[in-house]
């Protein structure tokens, strides 16, 4: 009889594997064999599959200039880790403190033309109330009143506007992050807009996979998953699957999110998961009959 060939089984549910252990079984066969009964689960493997994987940040950002000032100081460089809250730049303030004073004292002019038109409105409905004064000049009144009322409210607005300006001077890390690139220069002068660091937020990091439709169900379904980079193994989990296929690869993107360390940003490898589904080991895979498979010791004590 020809050697069997080795090929994976798919699934085997149940019941114990009867092993030949000097030919095949069969019942035309006049010969005693000597076999052996081992449990399924005592010898079932569970195959890995890997997928080509990398490491990025959610935010990638320019740090722009809000106002147009000159740069007085840089107080980060290239590959220094800086923490939210961090001044990263200064610009000069002069000019937009000035107009934060300005601001200020329109606000406080309107303000005390407001108290004014508000005492003398109250007077006039006083006086018209016992018959002192025409209705109409206590329409005066009211008109001044809402007058001031409005420039009280456009005032204050400037002012808010003329107080951001001047915080807009410090630029600060919007979150934990690494200076990647620096493009401003101490001296220059910033327009709205210009970028003049480019940041890496060190806190939001997923690992992006392609992996073949077919591998959709068994990487949903696995408990185990490693990101593996430089020979290290990063235990990480499924944050979503983008339900859709890649036209160019066709391939769909998974995004994985780390359980506990966490490589460098840009870090390549793979990812690693195990099937939850038993496979019969390729060696106990036998041909008879021109079919492939394995015997089968039932609750009947015969193998099949």
């Amino acid at each position: 009889m020809a050697p069997a060939r080795k090929i994976l089984v798919n699934y085997l549910s149940g019941g114990v594997l009867l092993l030949s252990m000097s030919g095949f079984f069969s019942p035309t066969n006049a010969e005693s064999t000597n076999v052996a009964v081992i449990s399924f689960g005592d010898i079932a493997i569970y195959p890995s599959t890997t997928a080509f994987a990398s490491v990025m940040t959610l935010n990638d950002s320019k740090l722009s200039a809000e106002v147009s000032a000159r740069i007085l100081a840089i107080n980060a460089e290239v590959g220094q880790v800086v923490k939210k809250g961090d001044v990263l730049i200064k610009l000069d303030p002069t000019d937009h403190n000035i107009a934060l004073q300005q601001a200020g004292a329109n606000l406080t002019s309107a303000q005390s033309k407001f108290d004014l038109s508000k005492r003398q409105l109250d007077r006039a409905q006083t006086l018209i109330s016992k018959g002192f004064i025409s209705p109409e000049a206590l329409n005066v009144r009211e008109t001044d009143f809402a007058s001031a009322q409005s420039l009280v409210v456009l005032y204050r607005a400037q002012y808010e506007a003329a107080k951001r300006s001047v915080a807009k001077c410090s630029i600060r890390a919007p979150f934990k992050s690494v200076i990647r690139e620096r493009f401003g220069q101490v001296g220059e002068i910033t327009t709205l807009g210009s970028p003049l660091l480019r940041l890496n937020d060190l806190e939001k990091i997923e690992i992006e996979a392609k992996i073949q439709p077919r591998d959709v169900e068994s990487l949903s379904a696995s408990s185990s998953i490693t990101f593996i980079s430089s020979e290290q193994s990063y235990p990480v989990t499924i944050k979503r699957i983008v339900p859709v296929v890649n036209e160019k690869d066709r391939n769909q993107t998974v995004r994985l999110k780390f359980l506990k360390n966490k490589p460098p940003i840009g870090s390549a490898g793979t990812i690693m998961w195990r099937t939850n589904k038993p496979h019969v080991p390729v060696d106990l895979v036998v041909q008879r009959n021109g079919k492939l498979g394995v015997f089968i010791y039932g609750e009947i004590g015969r193998a099949h």
